[in-house]
């Protein structure tokens, strides 16, 4: 099978290399799955340079995918699934590949209503968004900041909790990605150019303070956001990429507010872990709640560089089509 591998860390285009494998006999207890659609996501670019210790090479790269079972037990075969996995493209080979073998309880029947493409870039940012709103508790009514609002796991946040019943503060860079948000689904916008997120949640809340701050920026955000949350308020932190990994916390008003700061690391989530978020997301879609993926750009397995070049500079979803 064709597949891109990382054999040296390094910037993508260099790291990666388009092989052919000889794949191994299916081991017991897994299914082999024929990669239709592969999301590309920044923790893929981020992977391919080496950022992760636990990265073993060589390695085929990827974490989510969707297509059809095509060898395990005769009751699973032709089954259309979509997965994802914080192993997959690290520890055990991953999706961008035109097979993958996944465990049996790894095995995910995708939505109807959703196609490969779109099955394929839901993985990452949807397992994030939604392990930060378990995290955080969500609930109807609660007044949410979402960082990254325009990006991958921000719109997939704003997604979901609206779906719950919660209020949408969203924080964007400016006026251009403010304008790429669903205005159905957001409240209220902030933008980081302007510094007017204490104003914003002010009037937005009148004056309470937000009740959740989703996190996917770093310290420096961080320290904003802390600021904007009201008593028993809750954040939750799954990127420093963007404003630093390190804040000077005011434990004072920290305690004296109560409140709450809870890690998100959906490389700690195993494929068969994530199966069992996307088996609760699929009925979301299913009946409409969750609106479908927008897909920015198409490629082929050849046009990887390009692909992942895409990623760095998209504020949509990339992924790999194997039709």
């Amino acid at each position: 099978m064709r597949a891109l591998q990382i054999q040296r860390f390094g910037e993508p285009v260099a790291a990666l290399k388009l092989v052919d494998i000889e794949q191994a006999p299916l081991r017991e207890g897994e299914v082999r799955v024929r990669v239709r659609a592969a999301g590309i996501s920044p923790s893929d670019v981020a992977n391919a340079k080496g950022a992760f210790p636990n990265a073993t090479l060589p390695r085929v790269i990827g974490r989510d995918f969707a297509g059809e079972i095509v060898q395990g037990p005769p009751e699973l075969i032709g089954l259309e699934v979509w997965g994802s996995g914080g192993d997959l493209g690290f520890t055990r080979d991953g999706t961008h590949a035109e097979m993958i073998d996944i465990p049996r309880e790894a095995v995910s029947q995708k939505p109807q209503n959703l196609s490969m493409e779109e099955d394929a870039v839901v993985g990452v940012p949807f397992t994030a968004a939604h392990m930060a709103i378990e995290g955080t508790r969500l609930k109807g009514g609660d007044w949410v900041i979402v960082t990254g609002a325009a990006g991958a796991v921000g719109s997939a946040a704003i997604e979901l909790i609206h779906a719950r019943g919660g209020f949408v503060i969203s924080l964007v860079k400016d006026e251009h990605e403010a304008s790429m948000l669903n205005r159905a689904k957001v409240q209220a916008v902030a933008k980081s150019e302007s510094g007017d997120l204490a104003e914003v949640v002010r009037q937005a809340t009148n004056g309470k303070g937000a009740d959740v701050a989703l996190n996917g920026l770093g310290a420096a955000t961080g320290l904003d956001l802390l600021a904007s949350l009201g008593m028993g308020g809750r954040m939750a932190v799954y990127g420093t990429a963007i404003t630093g990994r390190e804040m000077q916390l005011d434990l004072f008003t920290f305690y004296r507010k109560s409140l709450e700061l809870f890690g998100v690391n959906t490389g700690n989530v195993a494929a068969t872990k994530a199966a069992v978020i996307l088996n609760e997301l699929r009925p979301l879609f299913e009946n409409g709640s969750l609106d479908q993926p927008r897909i920015v750009e198409r490629f082929s397995l050849d046009q990887f560089a390009a692909a992942y070049d895409k990623v760095r500079a998209a504020t949509g979803k990339v992924v790999f089509s194997l039709f």
